[in-house]
């Protein structure tokens, strides 16, 4: 069920993955139907991604690592942790709370990371609070974190299925604003916001907007860039409402969100006719999110200008915007790599490592650091 053009292979899932799949299809059908025949992207997306029970980052399959989909960077090496430690040890002790709040802990990696490096520097912290919305992944890091640190550090690790009340400490998205479902547009005589309908046994693209919340933001967008016709992109609503939220669960807090995206004039650019949305599949990528719904991620690239606004608007205070590399090299990223008794062998990984995480072509300058602060006004090194 599914426009995939042929081009890119897509291994085949077994039996209970397509039996998964077919059951969220079934899903989404039904609220098409009820809908009047279309449902925006952005409702489409939010069920393949976290219908209960059936979407992608809700559900019990392996994301995370080589036997998942995507590797994220505190796959790739400890160092991104443990340089994001050094930055957290400097806040807390400048006075920050010694909390930290993680959104969508992954496999629990970056966790540990940071906890292991934060005592081996001798810094005291209080608590380490997880928001996880999938109760299988919060199995699935409890297991880990407690086959990986001591018991009196898991005692302090808590899984959250809300946002606190009254938070005074470090808040932590890595790779979080991504995942956030988004509304596709399309200049068209005119912008329009396309929909999903299902049609021919399978999900098509069909106009839903000519007027919606979406279809402004973008004529507002377009006014300073002068986009060419047949120019289809995402417009991401939720930045103002998540910020919003935040703003009411925190009392004093540093917000350090790391995500893949671009500044407005690199997002909306003349040729980036076909936006950012991605899809990834068993380590394969490719742009349609029609395939194997419930089964793949789908995500588009960050607009960090519309992030910096609606941080602002909800009452935050910019730091700064960064590049990874910038960040993680001014948090020590080299120095925790001067170890002399490392072995060649250990030090060529390392190198690779530090290779993947800092190079223009690698995530050095795709990925971005952003800096907010509440009621603060502490140092951020690199920001």
């Amino acid at each position: 069920m599914s426009s995939y053009h042929p081009g890119i292979e897509l291994p085949v899932p077994d039996a209970e993955q397509i039996e998964h799949s077919s059951c969220l299809i079934e899903k989404i059908i039904q609220r098409i139907s009820s809908a009047g025949g279309v449902i925006s992207f952005h409702d489409y997306m939010k069920s393949c991604l976290y219908e209960a029970g059936l979407g992608y980052y809700v559900a019990g399959s392996t994301k995370f690592g080589a036997s998942g989909d995507f590797v994220t960077a505190p796959e790739i090496s400890a160092l991104f942790g443990q340089s994001l430690a050094n930055q957290i040890a400097d806040l807390f002790e400048q006075g920050l709370g010694r909390n930290i709040l993680e959104f969508g802990a992954g496999t629990g990696k970056l966790c540990v990371d940071i906890v292991l490096r934060l005592n081996e520097l001798g810094i005291d912290w209080d608590s380490y609070q997880v928001l996880e919305p999938s109760s299988d992944l919060q199995q699935r890091q409890q297991r880990f974190l407690q086959s990986q640190l001591c018991a009196d550090d898991v005692d302090k690790i808590h899984w959250l299925s809300e946002l606190p009340e009254g938070f005074d400490g470090l808040v932590l998205a890595n790779e979080v604003l991504d995942a956030m479902p988004v509304n596709v547009v399309v200049k068209n005589e005119g912008w329009l916001e396309l929909g999903v309908t299902f049609s021919n046994q399978k999900f098509e693209w069909v106009e839903f907007s000519r007027n919606s919340e979406a279809v402004q933001r973008m004529l507002k967008i377009d006014s300073h860039n002068d986009l060419p016709e047949n120019y289809c992109t995402e417009v991401n609503l939720n930045y103002l409402p998540w910020f919003n939220s935040l703003m009411q669960s925190c009392n004093n807090a540093v917000l350090l969100l790391i995500d893949y995206g671009y500044e407005q004039t690199q997002y909306y650019h003349q040729q980036r006719t076909t936006g950012t949305l991605l899809c990834f599949y068993r380590h394969r990528v490719h742009p349609d999110p029609f395939v194997y719904p419930g089964l793949q991620d789908i995500t588009s690239f960050v607009d960090f200008d519309a992030v910096a606004i609606a941080a602002e608007k909800a009452g935050f205070n910019i730091t700064g915007l960064t590049t990874q590399a910038n960040f993680l090299l001014a948090n020590g990223l080299l120095d925790l790599v001067s170890d002399d008794s490392a072995d060649e062998i250990q030090r060529l990984e390392l190198a690779q490592q530090i290779k993947t995480l800092t190079l223009p072509g690698e995530m050095g300058e795709k990925f971005k650091v952003i800096g907010l602060q509440k009621n603060l006004q502490l140092d951020l090194n690199g920001i």
